[in-house]
């Protein structure tokens, strides 16, 4: 089980965005399609987080915690490992098949093989590869469930993924730095190209706040929500758990992957909290 890092697939749950954005959450057969296409999703990136494992063995085994996991730390043989992604893509195809959205599983599953043998070591195409994949999920959610992804999402959601995946190399960067080393193994990245990495990622925090609230004053934000003026109180949420994410970054309290670290985080499930109350209550007519 934690050579399939079950704790990741809360990523996967992007698939039930544009079903839940179009607010059709009546809608049995979509909910059932992207519950397909969640399931996909899941059962695709195990089997690459376990490619992923056999390929960063060297460097894994040099890591203070990665060297724990099951495969660097001999707890699973390379061999079983291998023959758990057979079934994993089996399984991940047959639920890509049912829901509709084979096509998109299949290019993400392409581009998560190609990330783990040679894109993440080629600085910025790995952060910009790694917000494609995350843009993939919703891309595939809003196949399956018949809700496409809106210019408005795509925009938003590519400055916002870009800017966690920036948060993710300077906190190994950071990490690194504090041990006095000089370069990440297999990353493309030194330690002097921490400045430029948050400026980037910052950047990209404010910008996706930007397009969200152009989105909220747009004619279209309009037509979906009854009270759409409330939606604007989304904009400093948004920004304010980005900026949380990057002063914990900055503090070194970042995990690898700032996703773990959002699902341990007090803060991110207050946030979250907040910007359910929001939605909701845009969806009301209060006047």
């Amino acid at each position: 089980m934690r050579v399939l890092r079950p704790h990741q697939w809360v990523k996967n749950l992007l698939a039930l965005v544009p079903l839940l954005s179009a607010g059709a959450v009546a809608d049995a057969q979509g909910w059932l399609s992207s519950a397909a296409m969640f399931g996909a999703f899941c059962a695709m990136a195990s089997g690459a987080y376990i490619l992923n494992d056999i390929s960063d063995l060297a460097a894994d085994r040099q890591h203070p915690r990665k060297s724990r996991r099951p495969l660097a730390s001999g707890d699973l043989s390379v061999g079983q490992g291998l023959a758990l992604v057979l079934p994993l893509w089996a399984l991940a195809v047959a639920l890509g098949t049912y829901s509709g959205a084979l096509p998109v599983l299949l290019l993400y599953a392409a581009t998560s093989v190609a990330y783990s043998y040679r894109l993440k070591e080629v600085p910025l195409v790995d952060v910009f590869t790694l917000a494609g994949l995350y843009t993939l999920r919703l891309f595939g959610g809003g196949v399956a469930s018949g809700y496409p992804v809106s210019l408005w999402l795509l925009a938003f959601s590519s400055f916002f993924f870009l800017s966690l995946a920036m948060v993710k190399r300077v906190s190994e960067l950071s990490r690194l730095q504090a041990s006095s080393q000089v370069e990440a193994a297999r990353r493309g990245y030194s330690v002097q190209d921490l400045g430029m990495l948050q400026t980037m990622g910052t950047g990209a925090a404010f910008v996706s706040s930007l397009v969200l609230s152009l989105y909220v004053q747009s004619d279209i934000a309009s037509r979906s929500y009854a009270s759409p003026s409330v939606l604007w109180a989304v904009i400093p949420l948004l920004l304010f758990w980005q900026c949380h994410l990057w002063l914990s970054t900055a503090r070194g309290q970042m995990h690898d992957d700032p996703i773990v670290y959002a699902l341990r985080d007090r803060v991110s499930w207050a946030v979250l909290a907040l910007l359910i109350v929001v939605v909701v209550a845009a969806r009301l007519q209060f006047w």
